[in-house]
């Protein structure tokens, strides 16, 4: 039995995904669909957790509406998975590595795992992930597309409702669940996602505010090459949004990676030394005192 929650704006793509879950969720197979409409009427996190409060199964599926089910019968075995003991989320992509600065799930290939048919809004083309090395992959972090957890274990998170817009909420309580609960990446669920996302401000300044909010304690590894990759690119992205300043600065140290070498720190050194080095350049874009 299966509760699926879908915060919803694009009529078209909701007709067309309940069409497709009737035909393959499995015959007999007991569930209902919760439609959240939600053209920019709240955060996706108020939607969900409203739609949750609606519920009457004791498994949960949030979903965006941009995708259809290539499985089929695939309720029975999201059914399995979440009632083996200890399971937090189930998902179709994620990540078992979480760096010291802000990033998606998407952290680098060798901890990221995915079974998914990625595609675009024009339906013209798509291609298949499949990075999973098992039928269940422990991860730490699981992408919104598909977000399924037991309701009991659901209440004891739900989503943050702090956190405003459409990023950020996955990884905020993915993160979150994998404190209490192991989350996994299964591979006998395929979906086909119509959207690759959109990576603005809105995107980044949503990451910076989780990892505040959830620092990097997951784990116990620590793999200095991804740690500096991951921060050179965070430096990269700010100083796309944010201008070139001692307080921005400031900020970005907030998030520095332990444990690096030498040559490492030097590298990031060197790379602060060329921000604050052509920072009237970088700043001409900002109309803002600074």
């Amino acid at each position: 039995m299966l509760s699926i929650i879908i915060s919803s704006y694009q009529q078209n793509y909701y007709d067309q995904l309940v069409k497709n879950i009737n035909e393959t969720i499995g015959d007999g197979f007991q569930y209902e669909i919760i439609q959240m409409w939600n053209p920019n009427l709240m955060s996706i996190t108020k939607a969900y957790n409203l739609g949750a409060e609606k519920s009457k199964f004791q498994n949960l599926l949030f979903l965006h509406e941009d995708i259809v089910f290539h499985t089929k019968g695939w309720g029975e075995k999201l059914s399995d998975h979440l009632d083996k003991e200890n399971t937090g989320i189930i998902g179709v992509a994620g990540s078992s590595y979480v760096p010291a600065a802000p990033s998606s799930w998407t952290v680098d290939e060798k901890y990221n795992f995915a079974n998914i048919l990625q595609g675009n809004k024009q339906n013209t083309d798509f291609f298949h992930i499949q990075s999973t090395k098992a039928n269940k992959t422990k991860v730490f972090a699981v992408d919104g597309v598909f977000l399924a957890i037991k309701k009991e274990n659901f209440i004891q998170f739900k989503f943050d409702e702090n956190l405003p817009g459409f990023h950020g909420y996955d990884l905020d309580f993915s993160l979150r669940v994998s404190k209490k609960y192991q989350n996994y990446v299964v591979d006998d669920i395929l979906i086909q996602h119509f959207s690759g996302g959109n990576l603005d401000k809105v995107w980044f300044d949503a990451n910076v505010k989780v990892k505040e909010k959830l620092g990097s304690q997951f784990g116990k590894q620590i793999d200095p090459e991804v740690e500096k990759k991951v921060f050179l690119g965070f430096l990269y992205n700010f100083f796309q949004h944010y201008p070139v300043s001692r307080k921005n600065i400031l900020l970005t140290l907030k998030f520095y990676p332990k444990k690096l070498n030498f040559k490492d720190h030097l590298k990031i050194v060197k790379k602060y030394f060329n921000y604050i080095r052509y920072s009237n350049n970088i700043n001409k874009k900002f109309n803002t005192n600074y």
